[in-house]
C-alpha cells in the first residue's frame, strides 16, 4: 500500500470513529471542549505512530485506544493544574438529565468508562480489556459492579 492510499485509508477510519471517540472522551472528560482536544490529540497520536500498527483492521481499536490514553493524559494535567474551586465546572454533562446516561456519568470512572465502551459504543468485552490493558475478568466485574451501581442510584431516583 502506498503512503497516500495509506494516509487515505487513516483519514477514512478516524473520520468513521471520530463520534464514537468524542463520545468516550466526553464520558471521561465531562467536558466538550476538553473532549474535542482529547480526540485532536488521539488522531495525531494515532497517525503518528502509525507505523506500530501490524494489521489495517485493528484502527478503530487503536483509535479508541488512542483517545483513551489522550483522556488519561488530560485527566493528570487537569488534576495538577485545576483548583478545587473550579471543579465543579466539570461535574456537569450535555445531555439530557433524565437520560440514563447522565447517571453513567456520576459513576466513578473505573465503572464508567467500561460502561460506556460496552453499552455506549458496543466494543467486545476482549477489546475493552485490551483497551484498558486489563483482564477481561476485570473489565467483566467493573460492568457488573457499574450496572449495580447504576442500578441502586435509579432505584433510589425513583423512590423520591
Amino acid at each position: 500500500m502506498s503512503t497516500q492510499e495509506q494516509n487515505a485509508a487513516f483519514a477514512q477510519a478516524a473520520e468513521g470513529c471520530r463520534a464514537a471517540m468524542y463520545r468516550v472522551a466526553l464520558g471521561m472528560l465531562r467536558s466538550p471542549a476538553d473532549a474535542e482536544d482529547a480526540v485532536s490529540c488521539a488522531v495525531i497520536a494515532a497517525y503518528t505512530h502509525l507505523h506500530r500498527l501490524r494489521e489495517p483492521g485493528a484502527l478503530p481499536g487503536y483509535l479508541m485506544k488512542c483517545t483513551v490514553n489522550a483522556c488519561h493524559a488530560a485527566l493528570r494535567r487537569r488534576k495538577r493544574e485545576t483548583s478545587a474551586e473550579d471543579m465543579e465546572i466539570y461535574g456537569g454533562t450535555q445531555e439530557n438529565p433524565d437520560s440514563v446516561w447522565s447517571y453513567v456519568h456520576h459513576l466513578p470512572e473505573k465503572y464508567r468508562l467500561p460502561l460506556l465502551l460496552r453499552y455506549g459504543e458496543d466494543w467486545p468485552l476482549q477489546d475493552i480489556a485490551r483497551m484498558l490493558k486489563l483482564p477481561k475478568g476485570t473489565v467483566s466485574a467493573r460492568l457488573s459492579r457499574g450496572l449495580k451501581m447504576l442500578r441502586t442510584e435509579l432505584q433510589e431516583e425513583e423512590r423520591i
